[in-house]
């Protein structure tokens, strides 16, 4: 960085004719500049001006050395006019990871809205259920449901939501002596990758629920016998009738209105589960990131 400013400084004094005349235009004490022009000729090795009382003269080392300064000046005046021209515009890459149940209703309805604002910008989506890690799979962006528990990395809550476990409509029917008699584990159940094999889903009571008999935490185990690796396939499984499946409520919803998936224990809920971006730039993101983010906290 020091070399950067002698060198912008040693143009300014070949340009003013002077290191006088430099200094008044860069509004420094001529020692000051004297200093610059010294320490740079110290650390290239060779002299670049010949100085006498009356007149200053390049040598031929200063020649070729004040040509690269001067493409070193255009390049940095360029890039600083390209800048202010965007009038504020973002630009540039951007890579973010999601799991696939946000996509639609989340991460695809931000990243239009912040391209349409900033033409520049380009986004890289990474479609994945399964914990990754920012810095080795180079992501600068992760959208992930629940907290880490400790961690350096940056999180922001973007919003809420609840998971419903469910099935077709048809399949409910078919089973509704083992749903009655609670016979979780002798029901199909779909298993997204990021879950086990033996799982247990803890269900509580809706807040309008009076009646004595449903006004208890529910605790639904199952056993995964059908399985895939993301939330589109289970979603798509369970509306087909192949068992019972465990959706985000946005998601549900869809299929509810069409008839095809209802809610396997209408009485009760899932907790709520908090979204989070995950970034490793720190309390001050750049302004493509924090964009990206406030965007994404507006469609929940």
């Amino acid at each position: 960085m020091d070399y950067l400013r002698h060198m912008a400084i040693f143009k300014q004094i070949v340009d003013a004719g002077s290191i006088s005349a430099a200094a008044d235009n860069l509004e420094l004490s001529k020692s000051v500049v004297s200093h610059h022009l010294k320490s740079l000729e110290l650390a290239v090795g060779v002299q670049l001006l010949h100085r006498t009382t009356r007149k200053q003269q390049l040598t031929p080392a200063g020649t070729d050395f004040y040509q690269r300064c001067a493409q070193m000046a255009d390049i940095s005046q360029t890039a600083w006019q390209e800048a202010r021209d965007t009038g504020g515009k973002l630009a540039g890459p951007i890579r973010i990871s999601a799991p696939h149940a946000l996509i639609d209703s989340i991460v695809a309805p931000a990243i239009a809205a912040l391209c349409s604002d900033n033409a520049q910008v380009k986004p890289t989506i990474s479609v994945a259920d399964q914990r990754i890690d920012l810095l080795s799979d180079d992501v600068d962006l992760v959208i992930r449901v629940g907290k880490l528990p400790s961690s350096n990395l940056m999180q922001r809550k973007l919003g809420d939501f609840r998971d419903v476990v469910c099935a077709s409509p048809t399949y409910i029917e078919r089973h509704k002596h083992e749903i009655d008699a609670e016979q979780w584990q002798s029901l199909d159940y779909i298993a997204n990758s990021w879950q086990k094999a033996r799982l247990t889903h803890e269900l509580e009571p809706l807040s309008n629920t009076n009646n004595n008999n449903t006004a208890m935490t529910k605790h639904l185990a199952f056993v995964a016998n059908r399985f895939t690796d993301n939330s589109s396939a289970v979603c798509a499984l369970a509306k087909a009738g192949l068992g019972v499946a465990l959706l985000p409520e946005f998601v549900f919803q869809q299929a509810e209105q069409q008839n095809q998936l209802a809610m396997l224990v209408p009485d009760h809920q899932c907790p709520l589960n908090t979204v989070y971006a995950v970034h490793d730039f720190g309390h001050k993101p750049p302004q493509l990131i924090k964009r990206t983010i406030d965007l994404m906290m507006n469609y929940f």
